[in-house]
């Protein structure tokens, strides 16, 4: 699916008279181009809610320009928990580091034995070209036993994406029901994906 977002370039406009305004200021970069920018917050909200960081967002710029993007900060107003800056990472020709969610197939025998199903981890971190990037990466748990688990290492990748995280990592586990706290609380403690969302506001460019 593609999503798109309408962006316009900020010249002298002041980052707290746009969120006056509905909008919300931001700023698209790369290794080469830093350009300030603001997005309607409404319609920004709305994409967000679908595309997260998982997907790329096009930005339809007022001179035409399609601009293929990933949503890589977002800062928060503390007491409202309403967006204040979004910073937008522009796409190139080079590979890039990115969450891919992981979609789950199969029927796991280790469940029908009573044991419980343990997702660790939703996503995993890959390096992959722009023009590579998979909607998502299937894992198949249909072997799993009780007592099996899939680290980042056994899965099947698609090609041009590689691995860019521990490949120990557990992804999956059939765990005895005893077990089921333990595990939970290592994932809690595992970084499950980027600081993406945080609160306070951006300091003002």
């Amino acid at each position: 699916m593609e999503y798109r977002l309408k962006a316009y370039y900020r010249e002298t406009e002041k980052p707290n008279a746009l969120r006056r305004m509905g909008k919300l200021p931001g700023v698209m970069y790369n290794k080469s181009l830093n350009r300030k920018v603001y997005v309607d917050l409404a319609e920004f909200d709305k994409v967000f809610r679908q595309a997260g960081i998982h997907h790329v967002i096009t930005l339809e710029l007022p001179d035409g320009g399609l601009v293929p993007s990933l949503v890589r900060q977002v800062n928060l107003d503390k007491r409202r928990r309403r967006p204040e800056h979004v910073d937008f990472y522009v796409l190139s020709d080079e590979p890039v580091e990115m969450y891919i969610p992981l979609r789950f197939v199969g029927e796991a025998p280790g469940v029908r034995e009573g044991g419980v199903l343990q997702e660790v981890h939703r996503d995993i971190l890959v390096r992959v070209s722009p023009r590579s990037i998979p909607e998502y990466i299937e894992v198949d748990i249909s072997g799993l036993y009780i007592g099996d688990s899939l680290h980042a290492e056994d899965l099947k990748l698609p090609e041009g994406v590689r691995l860019a995280m521990d490949p120990k990592e557990t992804i999956v586990a059939v765990v005895p029901p005893e077990d089921v706290e333990k595990l939970a609380a290592e994932a809690e403690a595992a970084p499950a994906e980027p600081e993406v969302i945080r609160k306070g506001k951006k300091e003002e460019e």
